[in-house]
């Protein structure tokens, strides 16, 4: 009987790459993280020993933190994958991001060390905004593009989700106002971004945004486990169907991160219900902690028993 190992998210729910690589290769020296279900509200310990993970799968848009870590992630596992968020937008929407020249060359490193095949850009989610047309985006698209040829393979669009709190962030925190389009005219519009980035070899998906596909625009799966068993020529992975939302293609993961922890500021983001308070919780957070947002003791009664963690 092969045992099935799991896929480690590292991290949708906030940016562990830039902001809190030290205190997860301390986690991974631990063998284990205490991770928040956002449903129940109970702390699950999720192992991080090599015999049952099949790999990590990355998520950020500022990789410069962690690339001095790599060596020591490798100890663990040599099993790594990578969602690299690049969309050119303005201070003003994406506060504490890095600029698309700088975070390129970090993309560039990461394709050289380890493949194409083990790097996604994500160019989402897409804000047309009163000063942010759809021309901004296409020309921020073509250079990205231009200086990724040979070094990435697929890129992941997506519109933005106007959630409540985004509307209000936006208000809050930028001097932009979201711009409603219909589904045909966004469509078309990544049909333009689909040729283009089809110069540059570069294969166009739509995360979760069904209306987008077309045979230039292919659906995405961000953790697609068959993929990451052949890319690593690895089969016992987990690859039961785990969707996230609607219209997400994505097999089921263990994410180790926390909402409301991320200081990058986007204003778009799902993951922070407030700017002001997820810096806050930025800065309270210790290395030593064992979890994101505080630090467990053993035997609290909000803890889940199960040391492989609740698959969510």
């Amino acid at each position: 009987m092969v045992y099935m190992k799991n896929i480690i998210s590292v991290s949708r729910r906030t940016d562990i790459p830039a902001f809190y690589a030290k205190w997860f290769t301390r986690r991974l020296e631990a063998g284990h993280v205490y991770v928040l279900n956002p449903y129940n509200k109970r702390f699950n310990k999720v192992s991080l020993r090599p015999e049952n993970m099949h790999c990590f799968v990355f998520w950020s848009k500022n990789y410069a933190p962690l690339i001095p870590y790599l060596n020591n992630i490798e100890k663990i596992s040599k099993n790594l994958f990578f969602h690299f968020t690049i969309t050119g937008m303005p201070k003003t929407i994406e506060v504490n991001s890095p600029t698309h020249v700088e975070a390129i060359r970090d993309l560039i490193y990461l394709s050289k060390r380890y493949s194409p095949k083990h790097v996604i850009w994500r160019f989402d989610p897409i804000c047309i905004t009163d000063k942010l047309s759809f021309a901004y985006y296409e020309d921020i698209f073509t250079q990205c593009a231009e200086q990724m040829k040979g070094h990435c393979n697929s890129c992941y669009i997506s519109f933005v989700n106007k959630y409540k709190k985004v509307i209000t962030n936006f208000a809050r925190y930028t001097d932009h106002s979201l711009i409603e389009f219909s589904h045909e005219t966004l469509r078309q519009h990544s049909l333009k971004l689909s040729s283009l980035a089809a110069k540059y070899a570069i294969r166009l998906y739509a995360c979760c945004n069904d209306y987008l596909l077309s045979d230039k625009v292919y659906k995405g799966a961000c953790i697609d486990a068959n993929y990451l068993a052949a890319l690593f020529d690895k089969p016992d992975i987990t690859s039961s169907a785990g969707p996230t939302r609607k219209e997400c293609a994505c097999d089921k993961s263990i994410d180790i991160g926390a909402y409301d922890t991320c200081p990058h500021g986007c204003a778009y983001c799902y993951a922070n219900a407030d700017i002001v308070t997820s810096r806050e919780a930025y800065l309270k957070q210790q290395e030593y902690w064992n979890a994101l947002g505080r630090n467990i003791q053993e035997g609290e009664d909000l803890l889940s028993r199960s040391d492989q963690g609740d698959l969510f």
